[in-house]
Parts: structure tokens; sequence; C-alpha cells
């Protein structure tokens, strides 16, 4: 098997036996939960902002139905419709600005240079998946074959006569049952 890391990740691949390498995300894998929400938040700020609008404003809006302000809880209700509308047209908004900078979109010359550890990680772990996939498979092949030997022995009473077959040859089998099998 050839190195990996020397197939190009933003070349096409074909029919052929080298290894495939798709183009992998700029972000590395390895990122927590804290990093990805300030990473979003500093790529759109207006969608978390919209959001916490939206929740603040049903939140008043419970306070105020618990309170008995039937008027105020549904100018309260209005806010969040609206919110939640600017919410939305932010999210809009910031996907196609991201659009045009999005690296994987763009062409090969201006897409960022890869960190070599992830892209090994990530092919080690391809390759990984590979092998015990192909280990899965052939087990399977040689349960498939001993499962065909056993029911083409002589002594065996699930070979071509059995009586399951025996059956169907006599009722007709499966093509009985339809309408155009009579």
């Amino acid at each position: 098997m050839t190195d990996a890391l020397s197939v190009s990740h933003r070349r096409t691949t074909t029919m052929s036996s080298r290894v495939i390498v798709p183009k992998p995300h700029p972000v590395p894998a390895t990122e927590t939960y804290r990093e990805k929400a300030a990473r979003k938040f500093k790529e759109n700020p207006w969608v978390p902002l919209g959001s916490l609008a939206t929740v603040g404003a049903l939140v008043v809006a419970m306070v105020k139905m618990r309170r008995g302000q039937p008027h105020s809880f549904n100018q309260w209700l209005r806010v969040r419709v609206a919110a939640q509308g600017l919410t939305i047209l932010a999210i809009c908004a910031g996907t196609w600005s991201m659009r045009s900078r999005d690296p994987l979109a763009a062409s090969s010359s201006s897409a960022p240079a890869v960190d070599v550890d992830v892209e090994r990680r990530r092919l080690d772990k391809m390759a990984k998946e590979k092998k015990e996939f192909e280990e899965r498979l052939r087990g399977a092949e040689q349960a498939h074959q001993a499962e065909v030997e056993l029911r083409t022995s002589p002594g065996s009473n699930r070979g071509p006569g059995s009586p399951s077959e025996m059956r169907d040859r006599v009722s007709g089998g499966w093509s009985v049952w339809p309408p155009w099998g009579r």
C-alpha cells in the first residue's frame, strides 16, 4: 500500500487500486464542544444572540401568563415570534455568507493546509476499519463455504432433497400464491 499521506487530498480519485482520500474538514476532529461553540459564535454571532432573545421572550411570556396578564403575555409571544424570525434570517444570511468562504467549496489553490497529525490519525482509523471489515468478510465467506459443504454432503437431511424443498416442489413453491403463478 502506498503511503496515504503522499496522496494529495485535493486529487480526484478514479477506479483504481489507489487509496481514496476524501477532502478533510479544515477543523480538527479533536475539537471540544466549548471550542466548537466559540468558533461558531465567532463565525456568526447573530444566531446564538437571536436564540437567546427567543428563549428570553418565551420565559417572560410564561411569567406574564402565570401572573394572569393576558395582554402582556400576547405581546411577549409576538416578540418571541419576531426574534425567532430574525434568528432564522441570521441563519440564512450566515449560510449564504459562509458559502463563499468555505475552504472545501473554494478552488484547490486556496484550500488551507491540512494538519498532518489529524490527517494521519484519520487515515490510520480508515485503514484499521478497512482491515477489520476484510477480516469479518473473510469469516463470513468461510462460514458460508462451510454451510454449503454441509448442505451438499451425502448424509445431510438438509441437502437438495430435504423435506421442505420436496414440499415446495410438490405444492408448487412460492410461485403458486400470486395470481400469475396459477
